[in-house]
């Protein structure tokens, strides 16, 4: 074997140990994991994205919308082609550098790919055949590598479909709570109509419990930051956004006996929008202030729902030091993935939910 023909097969090692670290660190390690030097962060984060928001940036914004809900599926795909485009190169620059252990002897690299392909695909023609145990020792290894790498795409991919439900569930949940797009004002008017408030702790756990849900699988899996919602006028993001509106006006504005939960709530939001943020290099940004006529014209709103509202003036500092603490996150990862927002106060006519179930009863009662 020349020098050239060694340098070539521990090319192709490099090449296919790069690619199965890769796999390892993005499928095997339940944990957020070295993102440098490696093939799914900067292919996905670094080349596929901001190359795609720039070509669909001057699309019409009903096209543009659509084009990006397919981004994460094309993304999973061609992450899944490049892994396997890697794994067949390495695996055929290997075969190259041992082209006279096979017979017909590889003359030709082209030749090297096509055993290669085979090899890691399983499918094993036998028009060329590994006949001296180097070769045989890596035509073995290519299959085996090739048959975990498809068992390691399925578990990934049920993996992401899995925890995109568990997150979405709690978005389908609040458009009938919060809105469409979700708002915290409109959350606690509709509980508070609806005589639920008491509820509101308990919801408060479920909502810290999906929380610590898309901490874990979102830095786990970031390919799941770039799936979005059914509907494209809200987001998790704009779900958590709403429901920490809620949290903080319970804290600051509203007159109640109990705010422990929605304290434990808020801490919890806080750190997790700061924790994928830092994940995903989105800095901190001070844009997301609102004024205080849009403050006191909520607590309007508020009281005339029946909830003991206190002294704006007095409240609009902690408010507003309270909402920065996850605005100032939320922001930027909006931004960053192109995400709908939540909105403070929805362009919205009195929500009398008692009037809307009477419609409802009537527009039934005229159908049967």
């Amino acid at each position: 074997m020349t020098s050239v023909h060694l340098w070539t097969g521990i090319t192709g090692a490099a090449i296919v140990a790069t690619v199965c670290f890769d796999i390892f660190q993005t499928i095997i390690v339940p944990r957020e994991t070295l993102r440098k030097l490696r093939i799914a962060p900067v292919l996905v984060g670094q080349v596929l994205w901001p190359t795609y928001r720039a070509l669909v940036s001057g699309l019409k914004e009903n096209i543009r919308i659509g084009l990006l809900e397919v981004f994460a599926p094309l993304a999973f795909l061609t992450l899944l082609a490049i892994w396997l485009i890697f794994m067949i190169g390495g695996f055929a620059l290997i075969l190259y550098s041992l082209g006279n252990y096979i017979r017909p002897p590889i003359t030709e690299f082209s030749e090297a790919a096509y055993l290669a392909g085979t090899s890691v695909l399983t499918l094993g023609f036998g028009d060329m055949v590994a006949a001296v145990w180097p070769a045989r020792i890596v035509v073995l290894v290519a299959a085996v590598l090739g048959l975990i790498f498809m068992a390691l795409v399925v578990s990934l991919l049920f993996q992401m479909l899995s925890y995109l439900q568990q997150r979405e569930q709690v978005v389908n949940t609040l458009m009938s709570r919060a809105g469409l797009p979700p708002s915290g004002v409109v959350l606690l008017m509709r509980y508070r109509e609806l005589a639920i408030i008491p509820s509101l702790s308990t919801s408060f756990v479920n909502w810290e419990s999906w929380l610590a849900s898309i901490l874990e699988s979102h830095r786990s899996f970031p390919l799941l930051m770039y799936f979005r919602s059914t509907s494209s006028q809200t987001s998790w993001l704009a779900t958590v956004g709403a429901t920490l509106d809620a949290a903080t006006l319970l804290l600051t504005a509203v007159d109640i006996d109990w705010i422990g939960e929605a304290d434990l709530y808020y801490w919890m939001g806080v750190n997790m929008l700061k924790a994928i943020a830092d994940t995903f290099d989105a800095p901190p940004t001070d844009q997301s202030a609102i004024d205080k006529e849009q403050f006191t014209q909520a607590l309007q709103f508020l009281s005339d729902a029946g909830f003991k509202i206190r002294d704006a003036n007095k409240t609009w500092p902690y408010f507003q030091a309270r909402r920065s603490g996850y605005m100032r996150h939320l922001v930027p990862l909006a931004e960053r993935f192109e995400l709908p927002m939540h909105v403070w106060l929805p362009e919205f006519k009195t929500y009398d939910l008692k009037e809307e179930a009477k419609e409802a009863v009537a527009e039934v009662s005229a159908t049967s």
